[in-house]
């Protein structure tokens, strides 16, 4: 007698076979992983996202500062030039009369003038003398302190005041001339001289008796640490006697703010 399920075509005893091993799946192919690692990178941009804007407006921020900064520098230079060149008309204006008081017959009077400008430094002086260059040392300083490789107000001030003993009888920087009221101070990595931002090198230039002012220049204590300093950091020094040089006059503003005449105060 056939069997029933074979004459169907049924074969029962396949539903006894062990079923094949389960395959390997990756770990973030469960759907929680997939749905904490997307929640991850939303969080993830958000913060990117939220720090670049921060960033950018920080950055808008400060080139907008610096705008200002280089605006308000560039005006502070436009009305330094215009009064510069109103001191020069003024000083063209006086110059005439000066000359009519020439012209005139106070030919006393006048060669007083010109003997206390000069001192004074509101005129040009041509003669003999001494010129002295500082430079900053050039490359990475060994020490790691920047400053020491670097001319500082100081080693100017220095310069000027041993140039002054040495007899000098006016004095410049780069073009600037040094007065009584001139002010020599740091200015960042550079040196501010009547107002005037300098940068390295100086060349610091002294009328008088040259070889008088070399030889005390030279045998000063600064000279002496400078021939140091130029080996050991690298500083740029040299001393070169000049026959002939021209110091430009002062061309900064007069005024005494405490000073007074004894005289004009004798008088009240």
């Amino acid at each position: 007698m056939s069997d029933p399920a074979r004459a169907l075509g049924l074969r029962f005893e396949d539903d006894y076979r062990p079923l094949p091993p389960p395959r390997w799946s990756q770990p973030w192919s469960s759907r929680v992983v997939r749905i904490t690692t997307a929640a991850a990178a939303l969080i993830v941009g958000f913060l990117l996202t939220t720090g670049l804007t921060a960033g950018r407006q920080a950055a808008l921020a400060q080139d907008a500062r610096k705008a200002e900064l280089v605006a308000l520098v560039s005006a502070r230079q436009q009305r330094t030039t215009a009064l510069s060149d109103r001191l020069e008309e003024l000083r063209a204006e006086v110059a005439d009369a000066e000359q009519s008081l020439r012209s005139a017959g106070a030919t006393s009077l006048n060669a007083q003038l010109v003997e206390l400008e000069a001192a004074t430094g509101l005129t040009g002086l041509r003669g003999p003398g001494l010129r002295v260059t500082f430079a900053d040392g050039e490359g990475t300083c060994s020490t790691g302190r920047e400053e020491d490789c670097r001319i500082q107000d100081v080693d100017l001030q220095l310069a000027t005041n041993t140039l002054w003993g040495a007899g000098a009888e006016g004095v410049a920087i780069n073009g600037e001339r040094v007065i009584a009221t001139t002010a020599i101070r740091s200015a960042g990595s550079s040196v501010l001289i009547n107002y005037r931002v300098l940068t390295s090198p100086y060349v610091v230039e002294a009328v008088g008796d040259a070889s008088d002012i070399d030889h005390q220049f030279g045998t000063s204590e600064l000279a002496q640490d400078f021939e140091v300093w130029r080996d050991a950091f690298s500083l740029g020094f040299s001393v070169e006697v000049v026959d002939q040089m021209v110091l430009p006059p002062y061309t900064g503003a007069v005024r005494l703010r405490t000073a007074v005449n004894p005289e004009a105060v004798a008088d009240q």
